[in-house]
């Protein structure tokens, strides 16, 4: 197997482990790519690996952005005395797409799941309680 086929099977493996891609839909999405190259590949090669450097987690609610405290936590109009919390910041985003929540979110990241050995130290539940 030459390099260049080795380089995209691992991309077509990295894509599957992508949630609703299995290995046929990541092979489908990678030659897809390939054949687009100037237009969808290059850019989004040059996407990821700007994300890659600048997605921050907000220290405040747990959501995504590329500052260490999100727009939403640095909104004043934010009503503070309204808490939504939120099992991932998928959830968060849907909420402001709705636009009916007006408050502050707190993202758990996961949920807790005794089968799982998920706990509430191994979510941020301790991070909420202060």
């Amino acid at each position: 197997m030459s390099n260049a086929t080795r380089d995209i099977e691992n991309l077509i493996e990295l894509m599957a482990k992508l949630p609703g891609l299995g290995p046929r839909s990541a092979r489908r999405a990678v030659l897809h790519m390939i054949k687009k190259r100037a237009l969808l590949m290059t850019p989004l090669a040059d996407v990821l690996s700007e994300v890659a450097v600048s997605a921050r987690e907000c220290l405040n609610c747990g959501n995504v952005g590329t500052s260490d405290i999100c727009d939403i936590c640095m909104a004043e109009k934010r009503a503070n005395g309204e808490l939504c919390v939120v099992e991932d910041v998928a959830d968060l985003w849907a909420m402001e797409r709705g636009g009916m929540f007006k408050g502050r979110y707190h993202v758990l990241g996961g949920t807790l799941s005794a089968l799982d050995a998920i706990g509430p130290d191994d979510l941020q539940i301790p991070k909420l309680r202060t």
